[in-house]
């Protein structure tokens, strides 16, 4: 199977597994709700899912919108009700037409957000992002371990998949939270030096995120962001 297809597939997985579990335990949780996770990243998925679709067919792709914070706000209004069951299953169906587009395509130039080409904005838009959304949910409500093991395969399926700096700096720069939160902050501290230099953009992000606390007031920290 195709390295890209195969981390895909285990994103896929990976949803799967949370929604069941949210299904079965969830009460009253912190942050948004498994249902509003889902929603969003279903119609963040759709909306590339269309652009590939537009693209594969030669046409003009719609862009995605300028306004990300406020279109962001006004959907999760919206989506505030939708059954965990129904988001959880348009995010699911759209991930297997985003795969079948995407190796029909191959790497294609394609200009979405940060992403350049085909195969950083499928990675980020249905790997990365919603890996993200399910690592804080987890975070939030009492699972810190299992937030934690979503990056140590991410590294691992990434590195396999050759993925591009776009992607593998944002994978090693959440997998180096995990390690600190573990105490292993020289390892901690060796994925972050590797994920800045794929992405000097995070190192604004870096001193003001509360999952890097535990690495803020070290000097090699100070010299990575600094650097």
């Amino acid at each position: 199977m195709d390295a890209n297809r195969k981390a895909l597939e285990s994103q896929r997985k990976a949803e799967q597994d949370f929604v069941a579990e949210a299904l079965r335990s969830e009460t009253a949780p912190k942050g948004w709700p498994a249902a509003l996770v889902m929603f969003h990243i279903a119609m963040w998925r759709e909306r590339l899912r269309n652009a590939l679709a537009e693209l594969g067919e030669n046409r003009p792709f719609s862009p995605p919108p300028q306004n990300i914070d406020e279109l962001n706000d006004a959907e999760l209004v919206g989506g505030i009700g939708t059954p965990l069951a129904d988001a959880a299953g348009r995010a699911d169906l759209l991930m297997g037409e985003m795969i079948d587009l995407y190796e029909r395509l191959g790497e294609r130039p394609m200009a979405w957000l940060t992403a350049r080409t085909t195969t950083e904005a499928v990675l980020r838009n249905s790997y990365l992002h919603p890996r993200v959304h399910l690592s804080a949910y987890l975070k939030e409500n009492g699972f810190a371990e299992r937030s934690a093991q979503l990056w140590d395969g991410a590294v691992t399926e990434m590195e396999e998949a050759a993925a591009p700096p776009l992607i593998m700096g944002g994978v090693l720069y959440n997998a180096a939270w995990t390690l600190a939160s573990r105490g292993d902050t020289d390892k901690a501290l060796d994925l972050l030096e590797r994920a800045l230099q794929m992405r000097p953009d995070l190192k604004g992000q870096a001193p003001r995120d509360p999952d890097m606390g535990l690495l803020q007031d070290l000097p090699r920290f100070q010299a990575l962001v600094k650097g």
